[in-house]
């Protein structure tokens, strides 16, 4: 019995669920409020109504293998607390690691229809781009930072916007013979509308992050599109040629103030800014960090020891009033050691692996048709993105240490793991497989329909 078999049964409700919850976590992510809480909220809905299901479907290996890294780091997030927080805040985090792996067992064996997610990604585009140039161009905002205006954190939202353009882009490009040439002009629109949006946030991580993800992009292009290669980064080309028409002055700017800062810490230690800031920061994480480098200085421990050694004169108190770093991994080294850099690095890697189409698994789909193998190919390219720019963001920011980065990364991974899992349940190699035009329909209903 197949897992889709075994959990769906008759009731069709779970797979529209998680379609709807497919479609909306892109598309309202960063359109209104909190948008990315809504498509976990119904996973959420359906893990509490079908608690007589999922605890016992049949999960595949590397389900159950996300479920241990997030709950390894729902227990990092707990012992790193800030022991200046309230009971709620030292459990807002754990517990979203904790809920997202009953959400993650619910979804994983529903099959939402795969193209929900394109259109999710093409609706959440253009209202990026759309919250952005409102913000910046109408209301005056210096920096775009989605809705409450100026009470959002501007990276966060700016590099999710990143995220969004480039998922949208890869699936664009993947399926561009099988989309209508309005659908496929839209989606280059609003992949474009969200890399503006990504500039108008001043968020400069999220551009560095891009570039040390472009290898393996291209990579991924050379191996499955090695004709269009050419033209695909002939395309970028343009793509960058327009978007720093467009801001020219605002990336002159950013580039000036940069280098500026950067000058000015160098020779004189400055760090009253944002480069001279996380500058100084790393140091010290690097520097104290190496004095405990196996488990680290714990949360408290690192607070406590920040603010000695600033009232030694040995850092700039600059970074006394930030808790976290601005930099992932040594803030994960400095109060958790290697042992936590680790958890880190694989809380990247098994997202990557899950999704990463080795050629085992692009062979599985070697009887389908070429719309079938697109959409496969489209969602672990798409799925792909999110551990590499997460990781790349990570550089800059510690992206966990927020809600928006911590409910998009867990829910659009598991929801898009779903889809594949789905895809791979009815097309994967199988004996007589359809190769029926998308969205396909999973075994269990195509049984109840004969």
């Amino acid at each position: 019995m197949t897992t889709l078999e075994s959990f769906l049964g008759a009731p069709p409700w779970p797979r529209q669920l998680a379609t709807a919850a497919l479609f909306l976590l892109p598309a309202l992510a960063l359109t209104v409020q909190s948008g990315y809480s809504y498509g976990a909220a119904l996973l959420l809905i359906g893990a509490l109504c079908s608690l007589r299901r999922w605890p016992f479907a049949a999960q595949d290996r590397w389900t159950w293998g996300f479920a241990v890294a997030m709950g390894g780091m729902g227990v990092f997030w707990w012992l790193l607390a800030n022991p200046q927080e309230s009971l709620g805040g030292t459990w807002d985090r754990p517990s979203k690691f904790a809920l997202g792996i009953a959400c993650l067992l619910f979804v994983s064996p529903t099959a939402p229809r795969p193209r929900a997610q394109f259109w999710g990604l093409l609706a959440g585009c253009l209202g990026a781009g759309a919250v952005a140039l409102w913000q910046v161009h109408v209301e005056g905002a210096p920096r775009a930072s989605g809705f409450p205006s100026g009470k959002t954190n501007a990276i966060q939202w700016g590099n999710l916007a990143l995220l969004l353009g480039t998922m949208l882009a890869v699936q664009a490009i993947t399926l561009r013979e099988h989309l209508g040439r309005a659908a496929l002009a839209l989606a280059g629109l609003a992949a474009l509308m969200a890399l503006n949006a990504s500039v108008l946030s001043l968020s400069r991580g999220g551009w560095l992050a891009l570039l040390l993800a472009s290898p393996v992009g291209l990579y991924l292009l050379w191996r499955f599109d090695r004709r269009a290669l050419w033209r695909m980064l002939g395309g970028a080309a343009v793509v960058l040629a327009v978007l720093g028409a467009a801001n020219h002055a605002v990336l002159a700017e950013r580039w000036n103030v940069m280098e500026k800062e950067m000058l000015v810490y160098d020779a004189e230690r400055e760090a009253g800014n944002s480069v001279g800031q996380r500058l100084e920061h790393w140091r010290f994480a690097w520097e104290v960090g190496l004095e405990k480098p196996i488990f680290g200085w714990g949360m408290r421990g690192y607070l406590e020891e920040k603010e000695k050694r600033v009232a030694a004169g040995q850092y700039e108190p600059s970074i006394v009033e930030y808790i976290y770093t601005h930099n992932e991994p040594l803030d994960m080294f400095v109060k958790a050691g290697i042992v936590g850099v680790a958890w880190l690095l694989l809380f990247y890697a098994v997202p990557l692996c899950m999704f990463w189409p080795t050629r085992a698994r692009v062979a599985a789909y070697a009887r389908q048709g070429a719309e079938v193998r697109a959409q496969m190919l489209a969602l672990r390219l798409g799925g792909v993105c999110i551990p590499l720019l997460y990781a790349g963001f990570g550089m800059t920011q510690v992206f966990f240490a927020h809600n928006s980065g911590i409910m998009f990364y867990l829910f659009m991974t598991m929801l898009t793991w779903a889809a594949v899992l789905g895809m791979d349940a009815q097309y994967a190699g199988g004996p007589g497989a359809s190769s029926s035009p998308l969205p396909h329909v999973p075994p269990t209903e195509r049984q109840s329909r004969a």
